[in-house]
C-alpha cells in the first residue's frame, strides 16, 4: 500500500508503518469520533513539512477513503433521524462540515505544491486532474452541509472552486475523462464536478428542507453528465460564474455583459431527463431502481425536489407573485399552531397575550404576499421551513397567519426569513362534528379561519392542529354569531404541527 519515499518529516503519518496503523484504527469505532480524528490529521498535513508531493497525496487519499463509511453514517443519521436534540444536531453537522472543509484544503495543498514545485509537478501530472475533481467533490459536500443550515456560504468556497477549475482548464485537462475514485459510477471530468457544485449553488436551497437538499445533491450528481458549460452564451445556458471575482453563480440575464473570465452554464439535456424521471415517479408512484438517489427518500419528497429543480434551473426564472418593496416594519411573531391560536384567541377577547409566546422581528421588505425579515438572534431553534407563524405588524389591528418559506444566513447570527402570508386577519373558530361517521372522533376541533369569505367554489381555508383534518363528516361552526356547516374537500398542506385544509360552506352567507 505504502510504496513511496516519504522523506524525513516530524509527523505521525510521515512513516508508512505508522500511517498504516493510523488508517487501520480510523476504520472502526464511533463515526463522529473517528471522523473528527481524520479531520485533525488532515488539518495537521496543511502544516507538515518534508512530505514528498506523491506521498502527501496518497496519505490524504487514504484518510479520505478511511473516513467514507463514517461520513455516510453521519449523513444518514443527520438526514434520516426524525428528531435530534440540539446537541446531537450540532455534533453531527459540525463533524461532517469540518471534515469536508479539511479534505478540500488538503487536496488544495497538493495542487498548490504542483503549481509551485516544478520538480514535484512532473511526477504528479497524471494525478493532477483527479486531485482537481476531488477538490470539487469535497467543496460540493461542504456546500451541501452549509446549505443544510441555510448558510452562510463563505466566499473562499467559490474562490477555491474557481481557481481549481482555472488550473485544469489552463492545463487542458478540464474535459479529460477521469475516475474521481476507484469505486464510482463511471467516468467524470473536472468540468463535470465543477458543474455539480455550481448547479447546487444555483438551486435555491434556501427554500428546501434538509432532506430535499440531500436529495437535490444526489439528483444533480446523477444528471450532471448532461449539464453544459461554455465560454459564450448559448441557448442552453441559464446561469454564469465569474472565475475572477470568486462570487457564487448567478442567473443569466440580458444585462450580464460578456467577459473572458465568465463561464456560462445550464442543465442542458438534464432538464428533459429530470422531467422524464418526474413523470415516471408520478405515474408509477415509485423510484426506478436504475436511478441512484439513495434509499431514504420517499416518492413525495422526490416529486417535490425534482419539481423544485425544474423551476429554479429552468430557462425562465420563477416569477414572483408580488413585487417586494423595501420597508422597515416591526412584527410581533408567534409560532406553532397552539401558540398562534391561543395568541389570536386572546387578542380577539381583548386579553393580554403571553410575552413568552411572542418574538419581535424587523421586516426589511414587504409585499401583498408576505414579509422578508432579518433576525439577529433566534429565540430558539423553531425557525425552519414550513413552520407556522402568527404575524401582527406594529400598526395593524389584526393577527395574520403564514408560513416560513425561505431561510438564509449571511453570518452566524443574521438570519433572513421569507414569510408567506396565508391571511392578514384570522378568526379563531371551533368545528363541532355533526353526526360523525363510525370511527371518527366526536371531539370539537379548534381552528383558525383564514378566509374572509368563501371563494368562487364556496370554499374557505382553515388551519387545524396536525392530524385533526378528516375528509369524512360535516362540521358545525359559528362565525360572527351565525351558524354554518362545513364539508371537508381537501388537505392543502400538512406541517409538523398543523393541517391547512379546505372546506365547502353550506347555507352560504357572506362572512364579514
Amino acid at each position: 500500500m505504502f510504496g513511496w519515499i516519504a522523506g524525513k518529516a516530524d509527523h505521525p503519518l510521515a512513516e508508512p508503518k505508522a500511517a498504516r496503523e493510523v488508517i487501520t484504527e480510523l476504520r472502526g469505532g464511533d463515526p463522529v469520533s473517528r471522523l473528527d480524528e481524520a479531520t485533525a490529521y488532515l488539518e495537521s498535513l496543511l502544516r507538515a513539512e518534508g512530505f514528498k508531493l506523491a506521498y502527501l497525496y496518497n496519505v490524504v487519499d487514504l484518510l479520505d477513503q478511511a473516513a467514507k463509511p463514517h461520513q455516510r453514517k453521519i449523513s444518514t443519521e443527520y438526514i434520516g433521524a426524525s428528531r435530534l436534540t440540539r446537541h446531537q444536531d450540532n455534533r453531527l453537522w459540525k463533524s461532517a462540515g469540518d471534515f469536508w472543509r479539511a479534505l478540500a484544503q488538503a487536496y488544495l495543498r497538493c495542487l498548490d505544491r504542483f503549481q509551485n514545485e516544478p520538480k514535484e509537478a512532473r511526477s504528479f501530472a497524471e494525478q493532477m486532474p483527479v486531485c482537481c475533481a476531488r477538490v470539487m467533490r469535497a467543496l460540493g459536500a461542504e456546500l451541501k452541509w452549509m446549505s443544510l443550515r441555510y448558510g452562510p456560504v463563505q466566499q473562499y468556497l467559490w474562490a477555491n472552486a474557481a481557481s481549481t477549475f482555472a488550473l485544469a482548464e489552463t492545463a487542458g485537462v478540464a474535459l479529460n475523462p477521469i475516475r474521481a475514485y476507484q469505486v464510482s459510477y463511471g467516468d467524470t471530468s473536472v468540468q463535470q464536478e465543477y458543474l455539480r457544485l455550481l448547479v447546487l449553488g444555483a438551486a435555491s436551497t434556501d427554500s428546501m428542507l434538509p432532506a430535499q437538499v440531500e436529495l437535490a445533491e444526489r439528483a444533480i450528481a446523477w444528471f450532471s453528465r448532461s449539464f453544459v458549460m461554455s465560454k459564450q452564451r448559448v441557448d442552453e445556458t441559464t446561469h454564469y460564474v465569474d472565475l475572477a471575482t470568486h462570487r457564487p453563480p448567478a442567473r443569466l440575464t440580458k444585462a450580464v455583459a460578456t467577459s473572458p473570465n465568465r463561464r456560462y452554464f445550464g442543465i442542458g439535456r438534464g432538464r428533459g431527463e429530470i422531467a422524464s424521471l418526474l413523470r415516471v415517479v408520478k405515474e408509477r408512484e415509485l423510484i426506478p431502481d436504475s436511478v441512484r438517489l439513495g434509499e431514504l427518500h420517499s416518492v413525495p419528497l422526490v416529486i417535490s425536489t425534482l419539481e423544485h429543480l425544474l423551476r429554479q434551473l429552468g430557462v425562465r426564472p420563477p416569477a414572483r407573485c408580488h413585487e417586494r418593496q423595501s420597508s422597515v416594519v416591526r412584527l410581533m411573531v408567534s409560532h406553532g399552531f397552539r401558540q398562534v391560536r391561543d395568541t389570536v384567541h386572546r387578542h380577539e377577547n381583548n386579553e393580554p397575550v403571553r410575552p413568552i409566546d411572542i418574538e419581535t422581528w424587523v421586516a426589511t421588505d414587504e409585499s401583498p404576499g408576505g414579509f422578508g425579515a432579518t433576525i439577529r438572534h433566534l429565540g430558539g431553534d423553531w425557525v425552519k421551513l414550513g413552520a407556522m407563524v402568527g404575524v401582527k405588524p406594529e400598526a395593524s389591528r389584526y393577527w395574520g397567519v403564514g408560513v416560513v418559506r425561505r431561510i438564509s444566513r449571511s453570518s452566524e447570527t443574521d438570519h433572513h426569513v421569507g414569510l408567506q402570508l396565508w391571511a392578514r386577519a384570522v378568526l379563531p373558530i371551533e368545528l363541532k362534528p355533526i353526526e360523525p361517521p363510525a370511527g371518527e372522533s366526536s371531539e370539537t376541533r379548534r381552528g383558525l379561519l383564514l378566509s374572509a369569505r368563501p371563494d368562487g367554489n364556496g370554499e374557505v381555508d382553515i388551519a387545524l392542529e396536525v392530524g385533526a383534518f378528516s375528509s369524512r363528516g360535516r362540521f358545525a361552526v359559528q362565525i360572527n354569531g351565525k351558524p354554518y356547516m362545513l364539508v371537508p374537500t381537501q388537505l392543502a398542506e400538512a406541517g409538523d404541527d398543523f393541517d391547512l385544509a379546505r372546506f365547502r360552506v353550506r347555507k352560504y352567507e357572506v362572512m364579514r
